[in-house]
């Protein structure tokens, strides 16, 4: 099935809302671009938030955590690594 889209001023390209609902996109969803030969691909894609462990969060984990003080020496060396 070919469909027709124009490139606006902005650069920006608008995905037809059946060709939309096929694919489950839904607004403020992330595309990966790839370009293959001249083609331009869209594949959807997963982005998973990421938590970055300041001293006060990993203090926590050490708190609650159910290891001895040798393996949590073990793991801060490893995740300082």
């Amino acid at each position: 099935m070919d469909i027709t889209t124009q490139i606006s001023t902005r650069g920006q390209i608008t995905l037809p809302a059946d060709t939309r609902k096929q694919l489950g996109l839904k607004p403020g969803d992330t595309l990966l671009i790839h370009l293959e030969g001249g083609r331009i691909i869209l594949d959807p894609a997963v982005v998973l938030p990421v938590e970055i462990y300041d001293e006060e969060r990993i203090a926590a984990f050490a708190e609650a955590a159910t290891m001895t003080s040798d393996e949590l020496v073990q793991a801060r060396t490893r995740w300082d690594a």
